[in-house]
């Protein structure tokens, strides 16, 4: 599994967060506890919408490894200005090593909207390969994430409320272990809605250890943030644990609370 954090609000405030974001991929406690693993070290990610420029960034080193990419990414929050971030650090579970399976994935519909996503979890790959229409075997070495956002980018006609939670939701129900996501919407008219999703199974709901290394938590105020649990070791805030089947609806003034189920 995987540490994310999405971020809303000002650049030179979201440092901190991403800086435990790299804590986290170095040094998860919270999975050490439950694997004895306790890194996430294959490759990083992340999209940076900010003032009318968008930056995407992938690599497939580990994000307390690639000093020159983590340095340029503090160096355009602490530019300041309104900011919205998505970003990921990687501990593979599908689809081969490598800079192809580093998240977030980039996409272009035919609807008119383009799409960054990102996840952390497991899918039933072949089922969504199945639901989507897709041969398996050019899917082969691909993520269970990238088949999904693959899904997406065919399936989904407008990034509103109702589509966006019927299409996820049908991605809660070939859940294997986790559904944490988080995709950021750009329009042709320059504005941008952002969703996030919040899912475990039962299974790991009820599993002390799989629950503290699994859940999303949130952080409002000045700046708004859906991460990983991890952060909140490295970054002392008021964080809140969301409760499972939760869903965000996010844009520029407003945030929507939703159910999944």
């Amino acid at each position: 599994m995987c540490r994310i954090l999405f971020a809303r609000g000002p650049g030179e405030r979201i440092v901190p967060l991403i800086e435990a974001l790299r804590k986290s991929a170095e040094n998860d406690p919270y999975r050490a506890r439950r694997s004895g693993k306790r890194q996430h070290a294959d490759g990083w990610g992340y999209i940076l919408l900010r003032d009318g420029e968008v930056y995407h960034y992938r690599s497939s080193k580990a994000v307390f490894e690639d000093e020159g990419g983590f340095s340029k990414l503090l160096g355009l929050l602490g530019e300041g200005g309104k900011a919205v971030l998505l970003a990921h650090a990687r501990a593979s579970s599908q689809g081969s090593l490598g800079l192809f399976n580093v998240q977030p994935f980039a996409f272009s519909t035919r609807r008119g909207f383009s799409f960054w996503f990102l996840h952390n979890g497991d899918l039933d790959k072949e089922k969504v390969i199945g639901l989507a229409g897709f041969e398996g075997n050019d899917l082969r070495d691909s993520s269970d994430s990238y088949v999904f956002s693959a899904y997406l980018c065919r399936a989904l006609e407008r990034p509103e409320m109702g589509e966006l939670l019927r299409h996820y939701s049908l991605g809660v129900s070939l859940t294997r272990t986790t559904f944490n996501t988080a995709t950021l919407f750009l329009f042709p008219d320059g504005g941008w809605r952002a969703f996030m999703t919040a899912y475990m199974t039962k299974e790991y709901w009820e599993n002390p250890l799989h629950r503290d290394y699994a859940r999303l938590i949130e952080l409002d105020g000045d700046v708004f943030a859906v991460a990983s649990s991890t952060l909140e070791l490295y970054h002392r805030a008021d964080w809140k644990t969301i409760p499972n089947s939760t869903a965000y609806l996010v844009d520029s003034d407003k945030i929507e609370r939703l159910s999944l189920g």
